[in-house]
């Protein structure tokens, strides 16, 4: 355990900063945070390769960085707060937008066969410093369940842009599923996807789907550890990412 993570945090520090990637890569699980309690989120995204078609394939080499800040004010509720940050190509740091997210779950006394919640982020966002901010947001309908040491879970996301030149609903569906070895390292495959807007779905070709095997740590239940490459299926999607996350939660 202690060279999974040092292995990680070693790889983390030597990456040089040459890489473009979306700025939250996670599926959603269905429960809140405990109310009272606040967690603490980096994610840290690499990509490698871009898309096959960038005529410059260092147009892609950014470095993102997400701070996800989610408060539970409820039993079943929670407020999630992002800055989005990252480095470009040439190393230069850039401030890309804010973003709040209201969630809410179905409450385990309704005794529903799987676990459900629905969370809706809204916010500011830009591409890159020389770029205007959008509005942008995205509805996120979140079912789970587990069985025995497996874990699934679907998250069959909208993502909608209110201002700018690319207003539209899109469809981003995504998905993971999980084996837990002794309760201490989970191994699985995540899978993200997106097809264009709901009036215009794009060509496959266009598309972005995103595959990858990944690994959870559950050293403690105040950290949480998720990192894992995704390889793009299609020739418009980014080729290589590495994702890792590093949560810790605080709470009495």
């Amino acid at each position: 355990m202690r060279f999974l993570i040092s292995f990680l945090l070693l790889l983390f520090l030597h990456m040089q900063v040459i890489a473009q990637a979306d700025n939250e890569i996670q599926v959603y699980a269905s429960p809140t945070i405990q109310k009272k309690w606040t967690i603490f989120e980096l994610h840290t995204n690499y990509t490698f390769k871009g898309s096959k078609f960038l005529t410059d394939p260092k147009m892609a080499h950014w470095l993102n960085e997400t701070l996800e800040i989610t408060h539970g004010f409820g039993k079943n509720f929670e407020i999630g707060f992002y800055t989005f940050t990252g480095f470009a190509p040439g190393g230069g740091f850039q401030y890309l937008g804010n973003q709040i997210r209201p969630r809410v779950t179905v409450p385990d006394k309704w005794s529903w066969p799987l676990g459900a919640s629905l969370s809706v982020e809204f916010g500011f966002f830009r591409p890159s410093d020389t770029a205007k901010f959008f509005w942008q947001g995205e509805i996120r309908p979140i079912i789970d369940k587990t069985i025995g040491n497996w874990y699934f879970a679907f998250n069959p996301n909208m993502d909608f842009v209110v201002s700018g030149d690319n207003k539209g609903i899109g469809i981003s569906p995504q998905f993971k599923t999980v084996y837990t070895i002794r309760q201490k390292v989970g191994l699985g495959i995540e899978y993200y996807a997106g097809l264009g807007n709901f009036n215009d779905i794009l060509p496959v070709n266009m598309q972005e789907h995103l595959l990858g095997p990944m690994i959870d740590l559950y050293i403690d239940p105040k950290w949480e550890i998720n990192t894992g490459v995704l390889f793009g299926l299609t020739e418009n999607s980014n080729q290589t990412i590495l994702k890792i996350l590093l949560g810790r939660r605080i709470g009495k």
